[in-house]
């Protein structure tokens, strides 16, 4: 039997990724949240997973499949086919057009359309995939943003305070949050693509006048305000906002603004690493716009 060979592997937040060549095909593993998931949370992991591509499938999302999941060592192990490269690979190739775009809204249209949310996405490129038949699949299905036994999952670990759940849930299940963090994903590698291809492929897709409606939401952002304005405008209430006005800031492609961006994500997050106050927290991000005023 061919030795386990492995093409590459990365960590996340939340897992330990390997892609595998197991002399029968090309799989992808994780390990789920391997410092913080141990026995006590592999089952729930495990469970909750499978119920959010349950929902998934019935919002008429590609998943890669087969998707397997098990406990090894008292660890939350998932594995699954690779089914091709990711769509922030794709951009920063040159490989991408308005029709991917349109595509894409055409994978997560059944959640962008549900009357009742139950089932959300992180709308990041990184987490779809391109896959040979030229599908896109959504592929990061852990942690689940699901409505699960009464209760939305939004996180990992699932935040308590109530002021953070619905902020998380207007982010990751209500349709216009969801397309805002495309939006930045696609800002955020600055390979050509404006909001306007999102939402011509919104009006191809979805009609014109969710189109529209999306449109007036983007314009409301701080990066649409003028810079004074959009200062005045800052709150951690708003962490969408923040980084999106950051991308305005940008430094030169290179670890300059991978670090810049790092920290802006860390300093705005809900879950911030930092143990500083809100407005210690405030007045540094204020301090990296400044310092990167052109």
């Amino acid at each position: 039997m061919k030795k386990k060979e492995i093409v590459w592997q990365v960590t996340s937040r939340y897992a330990l990724v390997t892609c595998i060549n197991n002399g029968r095909g090309i799989v992808v593993e994780k390990e789920i949240a391997p410092n913080v998931v141990n026995s006590e949370n592999a089952v729930w992991v495990n469970e909750t997973s499978m119920y959010f591509r349950k929902k998934l499938h019935e919002a008429k999302v590609l998943l890669a499949e087969p998707y397997i999941c098990f406990e090894q060592d008292g660890k939350a192990i998932q594995q699954s086919p690779y089914v091709g490269l990711d769509l922030e690979k794709i951009f920063l190739k040159g490989n991408a057009n308005q029709e991917t775009f349109n595509k894409l809204i055409g994978a997560i249209s059944g959640v962008l359309t549900q009357i009742e949310p139950e089932v959300g996405i992180d709308a990041r490129l990184s987490n779809f995939c391109l896959g040979p038949n030229e599908e896109i699949y959504y592929v990061d299905t852990f942690p689940p943003l699901v409505k699960y036994q009464g209760e939305f999952i939004v996180h990992f670990p699932n935040p308590t305070d109530p002021e953070i759940i619905f902020q998380e849930y207007k982010r990751k299940f209500d349709p216009m949050g969801i397309l805002r963090r495309l939006r930045f994903s696609v800002l955020e590698e600055d390979v050509g693509f404006s909001e306007q291809n999102i939402l011509t492929a919104i009006s191809v897709v979805l009609g014109k006048n969710f189109s529209i409606k999306t449109e007036e939401f983007f314009q409301t952002f701080l990066d649409h305000m003028s810079i004074g304005e959009a200062f005045e405008k800052i709150s951690l209430a708003d962490p969408d906002g923040i980084r999106e006005l950051a991308l305005k800031f940008m430094p030169p492609k290179g670890k300059s603004r991978e670090d810049f961006l790092r920290e802006i994500f860390n300093l705005s997050s809900n879950f911030c690493p930092y143990k500083i106050t809100k407005e210690e927290r405030i007045d540094i991000i204020l301090e990296l716009l400044s310092v990167h005023i052109k």
